[in-house]
């Protein structure tokens, strides 16, 4: 058994050196190679930020990364849907044929030098943006502590949206007040969606309180972020003032107080020491804090200011460590790579399936299909779902969305460019979705397809 394994190993591998080398002696891979440098080395210097390091290293970190992410989603699926299509249209897949390679390893390894040919480029314009940013911080004096972090988000402890949802569905059976001609499944997953949009709304002179538990500990010494983001009338935001207080169980009798009298920025940060959670005078140290509680009270005169209105599951959260810009950077880079894998096994899937023209234009519609249904997904109403003649189009979308949703659910460049370390859950959902389970759906399909063609009759 292990001596099949380690030959069948072997042919894959073969395949894919062959595959490989090929692909490496295109002219597509150079043309590639060279759009990828220019958007690496050009396209910071012609996209220009706001002048703060925030904004420059915004525009290496998510314009270039993302043009350049763009490009090797494009031309690794075009170039999937050529690799078993052209071999077959030109009749090249009979040398192969004959040897004593199955199917599954010719998949497999056609894959396998797709995956090897993305991480390279990939790894390639990782480092030439890591090397730009180094450059711009010597170039610029910038502090590095400051343009590059990397923090573990906590948010508040509160209802999952499911659950929420749930209670509100009960009181809206008690009073009778459900919609009719919607089911409660229809019903719930609306009550869903506007649980996680839910504003709440603080009047002047109304307090908001959220309770925090982080993931790991701070220690003594170790900053806490607080971050939130207001929503309020533009032209009162002068007149709102507030006063914020974090606190933690651990230490009831100290507390750290911020007065804001400054809301014309949505979006306040300010950094709170947990030395500062110490007993006075005793020499104790504020090591293991874990629990936290925030509390916010609305000073702003009610005659001239407006109310505040945020939304506790996004827009309220505490930054703490979270490791290496660095580390970061790769986990990013391990995300879009997942991405990239998902790609190559949906175009050479395509390529068993059609001939190297059909595939690219059923490949191109796919994707327009999946960017409008998810928009659909996203905005349909209660009163377009009543309607039969909108119903076969909502399902289709919906069906499209809930296949695609884990694969484009992390945003790792959001995150890197608001210093968020990405979680580890993202990074091993993506992984395990788009790096293995997506591509042997799709593999099989593949492999049902191939060997119906003429030249795997004898397999």
């Amino acid at each position: 058994m292990a001596d099949r394994v380690a030959e069948s190993a072997r042919r894959v591998v073969g395949v894919a050196l062959l595959a490989l080398r090929a692909s490496m002696r295109t002219k597509g891979v150079a043309s590639l190679i060279a759009l990828l440098a220019i958007c690496v080395l050009v396209l910071p210097g012609v996209i220009k930020g706001d002048g703060t390091p925030q904004g420059d290293l915004h525009i290496l970190l998510s314009y270039t990364l993302g043009f350049s992410f763009g490009l090797l989603c494009l031309s690794t699926l075009w170039a999937a849907c050529a690799l078993f299509a052209a071999e077959i249209d030109s009749s090249r897949i009979q040398l192969s044929a004959v040897k004593p390679v199955r199917i599954a390893e010719f998949w497999v390894g056609k894959w396998l030098a797709l995956l090897a040919l993305n991480a390279g480029l990939l790894a390639a314009v990782y480092a030439g943006v890591y090397a730009q940013v180094q450059w711009h911080l010597h170039r610029n004096g910038w502090s590095r502590s400051e343009c590059l972090e990397s923090r573990r988000v906590t948010r508040p402890q509160l209802p999952t949206p499911r659950e929420e949802a749930l209670q509100t569905y009960g009181e809206m059976k008690r009073q009778n007040a459900l919609p009719k001609n919607l089911s409660e499944r229809a019903i719930l997953r609306a009550l869903e969606e506007k649980a996680v949009e839910r504003y709440d709304v603080v009047n002047p002179g109304d307090p908001m309180r959220w309770t925090f538990r982080l993931e790991r500990p701070v220690d003594w010494g170790e900053p806490v972020t607080v971050r939130v983001k207001f929503d309020t009338e533009f032209s009162t935001r002068e007149l709102v003032k507030g006063d914020f207080l974090l606190a933690t169980p651990a230490h009831p009798g100290q507390a750290v107080e911020v007065h804001l009298d400054d809301f014309t920025q949505n979006e306040i940060e300010f950094v709170v020491d947990t030395r500062a959670f110490a007993q006075q005078g005793s020499g104790e140290k504020a090591g293991d804090l874990r629990d936290f509680v925030l509390t916010f009270r609305h000073t702003g005169d009610a005659k001239k200011s407006s109310a505040l209105m945020l939304r506790s599951r996004q827009d309220v959260v505490l930054l703490t460590p979270g490791g290496s810009f660095e580390i970061n950077l790769a986990r990013a880079a391990l995300i879009h790579g997942s991405v990239l894998a998902l790609l190559a096994a949906f175009g050479l899937t395509l390529s068993a399936c059609f001939s190297m023209p059909v595939a690219v234009f059923s490949a191109t519609i796919l994707l327009a299909l999946m960017l409008i249904g998810n928009s659909v997904a996203e905005t349909v109403t209660e009163e377009d779902e009543q309607s039969w003649l909108n119903k076969p189009g909502i399902w289709v979308s919906r069906a499209v969305e809930e296949v695609t949703r884990r694969a484009l659910k992390a945003e790792p460049l959001t995150a890197l460019t608001r210093g968020e370390r990405i979680r580890g859950e993202e990074i091993r959902s993506a992984l395990v979705w788009n790096g293995v389970l997506v591509p042997l759906v799709f593999a099989g399909a593949g492999w049902v397809v191939l060997r119906r063609r003429e030249w795997a009759a004898g397999d």
